[in-house]
């Protein structure tokens, strides 16, 4: 059971790596990117990263504030992903606002629970390190609402590849300390090689 739930801890961590990174990207290097174009990008990545986000809280739930929180987040995420999807004659300034929000109401709430369950979870600083760059992410987009399609996506695109780096490597650290941690365990013979039971 500890395994199996390792295991769905470092999936969680890795696919919400994968979808920043991926988002990052493709904000960053898509030339020419239309504001409706990062309308959707930006909405698809706000929406697999509630929904995981959703995962993590279910899987914390026995933490009842932490994963209240994270829910919180998860959900949060989730309405500003379909919200800006489906917004049609999305402005700039109306996308500045939304993402500003999510991404400085979402860093506050990781904050939180990372400090909350810093003693449960074995990469909390990954989690306040990515909230931190939530937050300034936010706070430089609502800095500048005149700013074009451009610059948003700029903004987005960096913050997206840091916390996607973040916490792809919060995952490959899990991975590695239970993958050592389940090696230890095999009992071994009076010869010394491993046996599996």
């Amino acid at each position: 059971m500890l395994v199996t739930e390792s295991l769905k801890s470092v999936w969680l961590l890795a696919a919400r790596g994968g979808a920043a990174v991926v988002f990052g990207a493709l904000t960053l290097v898509w030339p020419q990117l239309t504001l409706l174009a990062l309308a959707w990008v930006f909405g698809a990545y706000a929406l697999v990263d509630g929904v995981v986000l959703m995962g993590s809280a279910w899987r914390h739930r026995h933490e009842r504030r932490p994963a209240l929180v994270c829910a919180g987040a998860g959900a949060l995420g989730i309405v500003a992903g379909v919200a800006t999807a489906l917004w049609p004659g999305l402005t700039a300034l109306a996308l500045v606002i939304m993402a500003g929000a999510w991404a400085i109401v979402t860093g506050c709430l990781e904050l939180w629970v990372a400090t909350r369950m810093r003693h449960e979870l074995p990469h909390a600083w990954f989690w306040r390190a990515s909230a931190v760059v939530s937050v300034g992410a936010g706070v430089l987009l609502w800095l500048r609402p005149d700013a074009g399609a451009v610059a948003i996506a700029f903004v987005l695109g960096v913050y997206a590849l840091i916390a996607g780096g973040l916490w792809l490597a919060a995952a490959w650290r899990e991975y590695r300390a239970y993958s050592e941690q389940g090696s230890r365990s095999w009992p071994r013979s009076a010869s010394g090689a491993r046996v599996a039971h």
